[in-house]
């Protein structure tokens, strides 16, 4: 999915308004979707209409896209027939009593389909999720061979076009679709569709749609009413009969053959039914229960793997009341203002009356807004609903009526915000572009102690207008018991460094991080921080030979990876130019990565989920063998003996036909649609003799920082 933005370029309000809509990707001709209704700023939006489409620049007139005029939800139903391409939707609707329109707001892929002749076997695979959902069992998962028919097409990229359950399956550059095992997929049944290219450009890229069926089998987990508690009135002269029904219960398990009961009632009733479809639970009229009375209900549910049924006791309370007492002086604040990012709380005003009331919110600003059952309205403290006006609306409802309440919430630009810190560097490369990076020189081991200890990094430059600023530091990477004053300094006095009282210098020669945090403000709703890290090449002379990447930060956003993705190329000190046509680098051994965010845990490629994953691929792909203590997986060397090149399964490579500049490779750097947020590192070796120096001596020159923001 893209979050697209806009604002609008032809209105008669002056006021900021904006809405935001989320555009669908990797979706096929005959295949049928919905682009969920916009969040919007400003004014409740109605009266949607679609006021052009585009299809790769030019007008297009078919009927596949129909919008909602109330919500604004947008309803795709393509046909066989329909045109691939990329279709821009432009929208207008009504706001704040003026006309808005925004031109290609949202946008849709449309991908033609793949060639006859491509299949998947087995195109059905059915797992238990007791085995999937346990990263720890041993149990052999089941996988899938995408396959063709003979020789008249051949696929040379294969991928997961993304859904909600994408994450939950790889699929090899070989064809193999696997399940990652420990996914937490929801029992039921699923499709997969792919993305397939067969040829040599992205133009040849088409998507197979229901490629795969996947059937996650499990008896009845877990069963949840919301609310999971109702009211029934007694019946008396005035309401002579009542009735009750529940809200439709959330069942986590299979749905096959399934079937609700009633599994026990307290007291004793046969008043209370269930449908045994649904799991409803309903009283009929003339029920004859009595004020004051409450019914707790347990209920049983079987389906196909647990045919005797799974009790769920206390699910449900049903209580007897003289008179639900209607909605009613149902009203918040009228007016609401927050500082940008800073925490939101707004409780309804006294006087409120009902009974059993369920409460939901309108629009909730793209989920950053809640509500609670008491109708407190809430965002948590570092949301990015941008600044601008809104209107909030919350429905308050039981079994006798509904209300709607609204406030005008403003989020104000936070003072205290601030957008930059920036130590700068020391290697002579642009300080703004090349930031937060240090090297610390010794050419002779005796005097590493004493360098260490007399480093200095001076107060970075920032944005900070605010008041009351605190400076805090913590380690990334072989960065401990650093220092910093008030004013952001850093002192390296008491570094812990590791390696440094070694016998062996090249223990000593590495590189490491650490994060800076900027704390700005005088309360705790307002008060904004931001963290950087900042980057050190501790550079001890090995063989008499300093390598020199500038900047050693190789800074890249993992998402925009290309076959020209190349580090700076490095300069080679210590050595003439003769022997340099001789000098060889390659990556060795301590590979680490470290997550700024995200989901990948920390660690080298056995114990990392994100490493562990790339080198088994690779070893996989490349058909070298899995072995997760080796270099293959981001060797030069290690990828062109045996008579075979596999540098295209590589995930990257110091390049000796560019100058040793580190080399990239795309569609490598990612798992399970999430990209990595965080810092690799790792140990190259060199020679002087023109071989491969995997026994060489041991530098750590170059840091890859993969920013997702970059």
């Amino acid at each position: 999915m893209t979050y697209t933005s806009c604002s609008d370029e032809d209105t008669t309000d002056t006021t900021d308004f904006a809405l935001y809509y989320l555009g669908m990707t990797d979706i096929g001709p005959s295949m049928s979707g919905i682009i969920s209704e916009p969040s919007y700023k400003g004014s409740v939006p109605s009266d949607f209409t679609i006021t052009g489409i585009t299809l790769n620049g030019e007008a297009y007139t078919g009927s596949d896209f129909i919008i909602n005029k109330e919500t604004g939800a947008i309803e795709i139903n393509s046909a066989k027939d329909t045109p691939v391409g990329s279709y821009k939707i432009s929208i207008s609707c009504m706001a704040g009593g003026s006309y808005h329109e925004y031109k290609n707001i949202v946008e849709v892929n449309m991908m033609k389909p793949v060639p006859d002749g491509i299949t998947v076997e087995p195109n059905e695979i059915q797992i238990e999720y007791s085995i999937v959902s346990d990263a720890k069992s041993t149990e052999e998962l089941p996988t899938a061979q995408v396959k063709t028919d003979g020789n008249h097409v051949s696929i040379t990229k294969y991928a997961i076009a993304k859904s909600d359950i994408s994450s939950f399956f790889n699929i090899s550059q070989t064809g193999e679709i696997t399940i990652v095992r420990g996914s937490d997929i929801a029992p039921g049944i699923h499709t997969l569709a792919l993305k397939l290219t067969t040829g040599a450009s992205s133009e040849d890229e088409g998507i197979f749609e229901n490629a795969l069926t996947i059937n996650v089998t499990s008896k009845p987990l877990g069963l949840t009413y919301e609310p999971n508690e109702g009211l029934i009135e007694a019946e008396t002269a005035e309401e002579p009969e009542t009735s009750f029904k529940s809200e439709t219960p959330m069942l986590k398990g299979s749905l096959e053959n399934i079937a609700y009961s009633i599994e026990s009632i307290e007291p004793s009733t046969d008043k209370i039914k269930i449908d045994p479809t649904t799991g409803v639970l309903s009283v009929d009229k003339h029920h004859g229960f009595e004020i004051g009375q409450e019914y707790v209900i347990s209920v049983k549910v079987a389906n196909k793997y647990a045919t005797d049924g799974v009790s769920f006791n206390n699910v449900y309370t049903l209580k007897v009341v003289n008179r639900i007492v209607p909605v009613a002086n149902f009203s918040y604040p009228a007016n609401v203002e927050i500082y940008e990012s800073s925490p939101l709380k707004v409780t309804p005003d006294e006087g409120l009356e009902g009974d059993g009331i369920t409460f939901t919110l309108k629009d909730d600003l793209g989920q950053q807004l809640s509500v609670d059952k008491n109708g407190v309205v809430s965002a948590k403290k570092g949301h990015t609903i941008p600044n601008g006006d809104y209107i909030i609306t919350v429905t308050a409802s039981n079994t006798k009526n509904s209300k709607e309440a609204s406030f005008n919430l403003k989020v104000k630009n936070n003072p205290n915000k601030f957008s930059f810190i920036r130590y700068g560097n020391n290697i002579g490369v642009d300080a703004e572009s090349n930031a937060n990076q240090f090297r610390i020189t010794v050419d002779k081991a005796a005097n590493a102690t004493t360098i260490l200890s007399k480093f200095t990094i001076p107060a970075p430059t920032t944005d900070i207008t605010g008041k009351n600023v605190r400076w805090s530091i913590r380690n990334g990477r072989n960065c401990d018991k650093l220092e910093i004053d008030e004013n952001g300094k850093i002192s390296f006095t008491n570094a812990i460094w590791p390696g440094l009282d070694a016998k062996e210098p090249a223990a000593t020669n590495g590189s490491g991080f650490f994060f800076v945090t900027a704390t700005v403000g005088e309360d705790k709703d307002s008060e904004f921080s931001l963290e950087v890290p900042v980057f050190i090449h501790y550079d001890l002379v090995v063989a008499g030979v300093h390598v020199l990447y500038n900047p050693f930060v190789f800074q890249v956003n993992p998402k925009t990876i290309g076959n020209s993705t190349y580090s700076e190329k490095p300069t080679i000190k210590g050595i003439d130019a003769e022997a340099l046509s001789s000098f060889t680098l390659d990556y060795r051994r301590s590979f680490n990565y470290t997550a700024i965010s995200g989901t990948f845990t920390n660690g080298d490629p056995k114990t990392s989920n994100f490493l562990n994953t790339l080198w088994t691929k690779f070893g996989e792909d490349s058909g070298r063998g899995v072995n997760t203590g080796s270099r293959n997986a981001i060797s030069y060397y290690s990828n062109i003996d045996k008579n075979k090149n596999t540098l295209s399964y590589a995930i990257g490579y110091v390049d000796p036909t560019n100058g040793l500049a580190l080399k990239l490779n795309p569609n490598k750097w990612v798992l399970d649609g999430e990209y990595p947020n965080g810092v690799f590192t790792g140990q190259m070796t060199f020679d002087k003799n023109g071989i491969d120096p995997q026994k060489g001596s041991q530098v750590f020159p170059l840091i890859i920082w993969f920013d997702p923001n970059f």
